[in-house]
């Protein structure tokens, strides 16, 4: 008898998106006979841009379509009191006294259910009892963690596991205005494990959630392995970024950090990878700004193209200054290079960038000149404290961050006993 595991993704593998899915994809292969991911909310035009390996199977509903019959699954929630056994005393707690919140849960509950039913349909295709462990795995702790629980209410015990990582926006619920994700006391009771990836992850829900402390384990993500790299042999100092140009990654606030250095003498050059909505401001501030240092800007590009820049340039310090985190897959690929990282000290970032070992750590609500200091003072140590930054960055990698060992261990572990 085989074991099938039914993996629900947003996008992956069409577009862009859930790139992290990628070094997990040939450890699930491996774990289960059959892999049937469903991604539920692709463009009307979605191609596939990812390969998979042969024993998956791959199905895609149309976020239009999901949209278009949200009306009608709102309206069966009426008369939003328990919507439909979701909601119990705890849940209705939460929402008092707020229409916004109110009006969240029930968007969040029409919207789970609509993608429900199209899950349905192509679960239906398949004849679920050849196998003899099936286990439900939803990337996210949002709408398709609840698709997943509802699943196993419909097919009983020939579901054996449901299962759900989480990562920030759908676990951070204090990072949100409302300071509020719907469902959550729903999925920790209903789900059999939870995996955050970081700790600082793991002890937010234990506190929020502490009767479902045992369903809650940390599950690093991590990346490939394409060697190390060396930092700079001339006087230029090599700074890198690399983040989608948003208001949470503050990438203009990197820019002034650097303009305070004008006058430290440092030979200086930044490299920014990631395109978005506010890249032209930070060039046009680095042509007015910065023309004391080299800049970089080449935009969006592929993973593999950013791996083989860390694998043959000299790269001497990588920054990231967002605002909010989960645990940054950019600062995992950077340490696997043995490149220290200077970050904003928040969700499980303190977890890979130990404070005078791998790196230095900001205040959340770092000024410019805080930060402009400790690029300074990692520019300015010895050759040979520079040297044992890298070592100790490599060594951290290999014992935390490490793909095929990591993704080995999640996709045997969560694969339904037999």
């Amino acid at each position: 008898m085989k074991n099938c595991l039914v993996l629900l993704t947003k996008v992956f593998p069409f577009d862009k998106g859930e790139e992290f899915i990628e070094g997990e994809i040939k450890m699930l292969s491996e774990a289960f006979e059959k892999v049937i991911v469903i991604a539920t909310s692709v463009a009307d035009d979605a191609i596939q841009t990812r390969s998979i390996p042969s024993n998956f199977e791959v199905h895609k509903i149309k976020a239009s379509k999901i949209k278009h019959s949200l009306p009608i699954s709102a309206v069966k929630l009426f008369p939003f009191y328990n919507y439909n056994g979701c909601v119990d005393k705890e849940e209705r707690n939460a929402i008092s006294g707020s229409i916004k919140k109110k009006a969240y849960l029930t968007y969040f509950t029409a919207k789970a259910n609509s993608v429900l039913k199209e899950v349905l349909e192509i679960i239906k295709k398949y004849n679920m009892d050849e196998y003899s462990g099936i286990t439900l795995y939803s990337y996210w702790l949002y709408d398709i963690a609840f698709v997943a629980i509802k699943l196993k209410e419909l097919y009983g015990k020939k579901i054996t596991r449901v299962v759900s990582r989480t990562h920030r926006y759908d676990l951070y619920a204090n990072e949100n205005s409302m300071n509020y994700i719907p469902l959550r006391y729903y999925f920790l009771r209903n789900l059999d494990a939870v995996y955050p990836c970081s700790d600082d992850g793991s002890n937010y829900l234990k506190e929020l959630y502490p009767d479902c402390s045992d369903k809650i384990k940390t599950a690093y993500l991590g990346t490939k392995d394409y060697g190390t790299s060396q930092g700079s042999k001339d006087l230029t100092y090599r700074i890198v970024s690399c983040c989608h140009v948003s208001p949470v990654k503050r990438i203009d606030l990197l820019a002034k950090s650097l303009a305070t250095l004008k006058d430290s003498g440092l030979n200086l050059k930044w490299t920014h990878f990631g395109a978005g909505d506010g890249l032209d401001q930070i060039k046009e501030y680095a042509r007015e700004n910065l023309d004391f240092m080299e800049t970089n800007f080449p935009g969006s590009v592929k993973n593999s193209e950013l791996m083989e820049y860390y694998k043959n340039e000299s790269v001497d310090l990588f920054i990231n200054t967002s605002s909010s985190e989960g645990l940054p897959v950019s600062i995992m690929e950077a340490c696997s290079f043995s490149i220290p990282t200077i970050a904003t000290n928040v969700g499980g970032t303190a977890e890979i960038v130990k404070e005078g070992e791998t790196g230095l750590l900001l205040d959340k609500d770092f000024d410019p000149e805080e930060l402009g200091n400790k690029i300074k003072y990692m520019a300015e140590i010895s050759e040979e404290e520079k040297q044992k930054f890298r070592d100790r960055c490599r060594l951290l990698w290999t014992e935390n961050f490490c793909a095929d060992s990591n993704f080995r261990k999640f996709a045997h572990g969560i694969r339904a006993v037999q």
